[in-house]
């Protein structure tokens, strides 16, 4: 006989990251596109930024990197491209 069912609606990491997704300063995307971190998947094949930011209520700014597979999360736009780099993009 159950009394009661707890059912959890924790989060995870990446669904946090997700729901405080903002958009890239045009100084962040160029960055992303002269580093070639791009995934060519917008309209007509075009490139797009591979790194997306997240902005939490504090303020804090974390940037991500991610595929269907994996995802990699750093604190600044460098380190989420060299996680792209030598990681996510294996994992396309």
């Amino acid at each position: 006989m159950k009394l009661f069912e707890v059912k959890s609606k924790a989060k995870s990491k990446f669904q946090k990251l997700e729901g405080n997704k903002k958009p890239l300063a045009d100084e962040e995307r160029a960055e992303c596109m002269k580093r070639k971190a791009t995934w060519n998947h917008g309209p007509n094949g075009g490139e797009t930024p591979a790194v997306w930011k997240s902005v939490d209520k504090k303020g804090t700014v974390t940037y991500v990197t991610n595929t269907h597979r994996a995802y990699n999360a750093a604190p600044t736009l460098k380190g989420a491209i060299n996680k792209y780099h030598s990681f996510i993009k294996g994992t396309a």
